[in-house]
Order: structure tokens, then sequence, then C-alpha cells
């Protein structure tokens, strides 16, 4: 019974990987401005969007324009881009939120917003999923160019030539 105990997490671990490989991808690429502010507002960005059921990826580094998307999602599976522009002004961040369609790299959401610095996580938690989770969910990803899995094949290796086996008699040496 201990022996099982110590196979659960193994178990569970080799079947949950396709269950999250399943979830839709979203990237949430480096955000632009200041080095502090910019990794806070995408840790709490990345974190928002995969409590909404996406497998977020974090490891997309930010591209130098905006025709890249369609290829890059093809090669990752990716449903959609969130990026960022974070600009400080005075006490407060000015930041300008846009996501990209995976499938054909246009904009499909776009969400500006100012807040201090203390009310940043309170403001992003409250509001960031109802002015752009709808414009993640509706992102299409590009077709998948994996491909399915053939059906069996049935090969039938007779001829019409070929006779029923009568007769034919074996015995045990």
């Amino acid at each position: 019974m201990i022996s099982m105990l110590r196979l659960l997490p193994a178990a569970i671990v080799f079947l949950a990987g396709p269950l999250a490989w399943a979830a839709p991808r979203v990237a949430v690429q480096p955000f632009s401005g200041p080095d502090e502010d910019s990794r806070l507002v995408r840790h709490h960005v990345a974190r928002i969007v995969a409590n909404h059921g996406f497998a977020v990826l974090t490891s997309i580094p930010a591209v130098s324009g905006t025709g890249q998307y369609p290829q890059i999602a093809r090669d990752r599976e990716l449903k959609a881009f969130v990026v960022a522009d974070i600009e400080q002004k005075g006490k407060r961040l000015a930041m300008t939120f846009l996501v990209w369609q995976g499938v054909d790299g246009s904009v499909v959401g776009r969400w500006e917003v100012a807040t201090y610095r203390e009310k940043l996580a309170r403001a992003l938690r409250k509001e960031f999923w109802k002015r752009l989770g709808p414009a993640i969910a509706s992102a299409m990803a590009p077709p998948s160019t994996r491909l399915a899995p053939a059906p069996p094949m049935r090969i039938d290796a007779s001829s019409p030539y070929d006779s029923d086996v009568a007769g034919v008699a074996w015995r045990r040496r």
C-alpha cells in the first residue's frame, strides 16, 4: 500500500501533463517600462490569465515587429499575446495593455489605466479580466500543424485465387 502511495505523485504528473497541454495557451510577453514595475505588473497579469483556465507562457521574448506574431503563435500553438507599455507619471503608473490574436496578429483588445503603485494589484485584479478577458477568450489560434492520428488500417492480403485451407492436420510431436 505504501509503495502505491509513493507512485501517486508520478501518476498525477503523468496524467495531468496532457491536460495542461490541452488548455488554451496565452503568451504574456515582457512589458516595456521601468524594470521593477513591469515585472510586477507582468506577474499579476500572468496570474490573472492563468486563474481563468489558460496555460500562460512567459518565456517568449518581446518581438520587434507584429508580423512575427502569427508564426510564433503557429510554432508555440498560442491563442493570444498580452503586451503592455508602462510609464511612470508622477506617483502614478500609466499602463496600456494590448491583446494580439495569434491567428493573424491583429489587435483584439486594448485597455488603458492609470493607478497609484500601492493600488496596482487591486486595480488589475478587479478590472483586467473585465476589460481584456473577453478579448483573450475570443482570440483565435492558428490551425495546428500537428497531424491527427491516422485511422487504423486493415490490409486484406488475400487473393481471389486463394482456396480454403481444408484437411490440414497437424499433430504434437
